[in-house]
């Protein structure tokens, strides 16, 4: 089934028709497009464009006279109105013979019942008719008459050559037309599903702002010596995270509607470039300021020691819960590295979060800064390891790709495989980068001797992220 052809598709047909006839002498050019067409059934033709239009036949006495009966067109006075008329009733039938014929680039014989003996006789049009056939689909038929004399080998090559150029704008055009209503669809779409997103958004910070309202009031009514201070504590920090995690989805998601209303009046199809017209480019419609999760990255001097202090304190009581333990190996000096605060934080939780999910009760998790590379000084490591199962060889190549799970896609842990493809782009987005070590028998550094003590290194990963290494006497002051 085709699309109703477009004005511009109708305007080219209705040029190329025009200058075909010119050329090879011909009284009157048509193009038919098919609504349908199969072995089983006669497509339906409707005509696009005629030549000459109604006023314009020059060459003798019209040989049909009745008006071709159309919404959509003006009455056309030339051969093609009877042809068009007649099919109402007896349509062009361009049987298989005749198909085969015309792909032979013999001249079919369309059949289609005179008005009249009296017509017939007085003038016989030779008729050629040209299929516009394209990848095996037959997309309509351009017919031309001429009443002096019959059709030459090379006037039929240049109607087929014409047929040829149509079929193609007639595919482009079908194709964009296709392309626009998928396009306005899928815009419907995500408009429907980016309100959807705003009122959960809104719905989500009620709940949030309530939880921190209570977690205040709680610190509040404990005393300071408590030990359920901590964990009210760290339950405020999260919840600010939280809340400021949920304001980049928001000016994700505003930044997300501005482009697609950009898009949305973007050039037309079939239509000229003009100097004022909006281009959609994919890498410039995201701001710089949302081309993270977390917003625009602001690298400088960071302090470890400080970063992790207050990440350590959080992540204690989350590994009593899954009975595993923690253990910190800070070096004598504190380390200074060239990063994004919130980012390096996000990074390490991420990396903890993982070694957290995927390992049993008993496994060991440490944190250890302060590495120096051998063929690289000027970077500095991050060790995040733990006694866990480990990661196929198999997977290692895979782990940062976006939503790769792996042998953990198989188990009860629910997980999107984002965490590392998010960790892995904001590191090297801060110019450093990963190495990932798989069992720990293969870290070219010795292992903390707890863990040599109670943990063969044949299992457990341990993850080394290298930053540049900062001046401490240049920092800033730490924003956690």
């Amino acid at each position: 089934m085709l699309l109703p052809a477009s004005a511009e598709f109708a305007a080219l047909c209705q040029s190329q028709i025009s200058m075909i006839a010119e050329v090879v002498g011909a009284d009157s050019t048509a193009v038919y497009l098919a609504e349908s067409w199969s072995e089983q059934a006669i497509p339906k033709l409707i005509p696009i464009a005629v030549y000459p239009r109604s006023g314009e036949f020059t060459r003798g006495p019209h040989p049909f006279e009745r008006a071709l009966p159309s919404t959509t067109f003006q009455a056309l006075d030339s051969p093609v109105e009877r042809l068009a008329q007649d099919h109402e009733t007896a349509p062009i039938d361009i049987n298989a013979t005749n198909r085969e014929a015309t792909w032979m680039g013999q001249e079919p014989q369309l059949s289609a019942q005179p008005a009249s003996a009296n017509q017939q006789q007085a003038n016989t049009p030779h008729r050629l008719a040209i299929p516009m056939i394209h990848e095996g689909g037959v997309f309509g038929v351009v017919v031309s008459w001429r009443t002096d004399r019959p059709w030459q080998t090379k006037e039929r090559d240049r109607l087929e050559e014409c047929a040829r150029s149509l079929t193609l704008a007639c595919v482009l055009d079908q194709r964009g037309q296709w392309l626009k209503s998928q396009l306005t669809s899928l815009n419907r779409v995500q408009t429907q599903q980016s309100d959807r997103l705003h009122e959960l958004l809104h719905q989500l910070k009620s709940p949030l702002t309530a939880l921190r309202t209570f977690g205040k009031l709680l610190t509040k009514r404990l005393s300071p010596e408590d030990r359920n201070q901590t964990l009210v504590i760290n339950m405020l920090r999260e919840s600010d995270r939280m809340q400021e995690l949920l304001g980049y989805f928001d000016d994700t998601l505003q930044a997300a509607d501005e482009t697609r209303e950009a898009a949305s009046t973007a050039v037309p199809l079939l239509a000229p470039v003009r100097d004022n017209d909006t281009i959609i480019d994919a890498e410039a419609a995201t701001p710089d300021s949302l081309s993270h999760f977390g917003g625009l990255l602001h690298c400088q001097p960071c302090s470890i020691d400080a970063l992790i202090t207050p990440l350590v304190e959080l992540t204690q009581s989350l590994t009593e819960a899954a009975e595993m333990t923690l253990q910190v190996i800070s070096p004598e000096a504190d380390s200074w590295v060239h990063a994004d605060n919130k980012a390096l934080i996000e990074i390490l939780n991420n990396f903890i979060d993982n070694s957290l999910k995927y390992s049993p009760p008993g496994t060991h998790v440490w944190l250890q800064w302060g590495l120096s590379h051998e063929t690289q000084p000027n970077l500095s490591g991050i060790v995040i390891g733990d006694t866990g199962p480990g990661i196929p060889k198999a997977d290692q190549a895979h782990i940062f790709e976006r939503h790769f799970r792996g042998v953990q896609a198989s188990g009860d842990h629910e997980g999107t495989g984002l965490g590392l493809a998010i960790a892995d782009d904001l590191i090297h987005e801060m110019n450093g980068y990963i190495d990932v070590y798989s069992p720990l028998s293969e870290l070219p550094w010795p292992l903390p001797p707890f863990i040599q003590k109670h943990h063969p290194p044949r299992w457990g990963t341990a993850f080394i992220i290298w930053l540049p290494k900062a001046d401490a006497t240049h920092s800033h002051p730490v924003d956690i």
